[in-house]
C-alpha cells in the first residue's frame, strides 16, 4: 500500500515537472535493493520529487516536521514513506524510524547539509556536513551512496519553466559506514569529498554551463534566470 501511494505521487509529480524541465541521470537506475542510505545535496524544494523520479527503487525521505502541516498533507507524506525529522535538536524518534526502515531493507534518502544550501554554505562549495548521516550509517551498519542534484534551483524562476531547464541527478559509488574507531566528523568529511567528486564528474560529463550550476534562490530571482 505504501509503495503504491509512493509511486502514484512520484509518477504524478514526475509527469507534471517533465513539462517544465528535463532530467538527465547517471548511475541512478540500476542501483541495488536496500538497505542503504542515499546522501544528496539539497538545492531547492523541488529536489525530493526530482530525485525520487530519477531512481527505479522507492526512497524513504527524511523531511522537516514543518512540512507535515496541515494534517492532511502530513498524512499523505507518511503514507508515501516520508519520515518527519526535527532540525534544531537530536531527533531520536526520526533516528529510530530510519533505523527500522533500514532493518526492513529499505533505502533511506537524507540531505546531510541540514537544509537548502548553495554556494559556500553547500557541501558542493566545500561546507561541512552534519554528522547525523554518520550516526545513522554506523548504527545500521549499511553503506552510504553519495549523490548530487544540479539545476533544480532554476525552477525558482518562473520564466525558466518555458524553456525546460536541464537538471542532473547523479549517484556515486557506495561508501562503507564509519569504522569502529573512526570519528564521525572525519567520516562525514570523506563523504563530503565523495559528493564533490560526483559533482565535478557530473559537470564534465554533462558539460554543465555556468547558469546551470548551483545558485541561491535570491541570486536566481535577481538574475531572472
Amino acid at each position: 500500500m505504501a509503495d503504491t501511494v509512493y509511486w502514484s505521487v512520484v509518477y504524478g509529480l514526475k509527469g507534471f515537472l517533465s513539462c517544465f524541465c528535463r532530467v538527465e541521470t547517471y548511475q541512478t537506475r540500476e542501483v541495488p535493493a536496500g538497505p542503504w542510505i542515499l546522501a544528496c545535496n539539497h538545492l531547492s524544494h523541488f529536489d525530493p520529487p526530482l530525485i525520487a523520479g530519477a531512481f527505479r527503487r522507492p526512497l524513504d525521505f527524511l523531511a522537516m516536521r514543518e512540512l507535515f502541516r496541515p494534517e492532511w498533507f502530513g498524512f499523505l507524506l507518511r503514507v508515501a514513506n516520508v519520515i518527519p525529522v526535527g532540525r534544531r535538536q537530536a531527533d531520536t524518534a526520526a533516528l529510530k524510524a530510519a533505523l527500522q526502515r533500514l532493518e526492513q531493507g529499505r533505502i533511506v534518502c537524507v540531505f546531510p547539509e541540514g537544509g537548502l544550501r548553495a554556494g559556500s554554505t553547500s557541501v558542493l562549495g566545500g561546507a561541512d556536513l552534519t554528522e547525523g548521516v554518520a550516526l545513522l550509517a554506523a548504527r545500521a551498519q549499511v553503506p552510504v551512496r553519495p549523490a548530487v542534484i544540479v539545476g533544480s534551483d532554476q525552477l525558482y524562476v518562473r520564466q525558466n519553466w518555458a524553456r525546460r531547464p536541464r537538471i542532473v541527478v547523479a549517484a556515486g559509488e557506495p561508501m562503507a559506514p564509519p569504522g569502529k574507531n573512526e570519528k564521525r566528523f572525519e567520516w562525514v568529511q570523506r563523504l563530503g569529498r565523495e559528493m564533490r567528486k560526483v559533482y565535478e564528474a557530473a559537470r564534465h560529463r554533462h558539460q554543465l554551463q555556468s547558469h546551470e550550476l548551483p545558485h541561491t534562490p535570491q541570486e536566481r530571482w535577481k538574475q531572472g534566470r
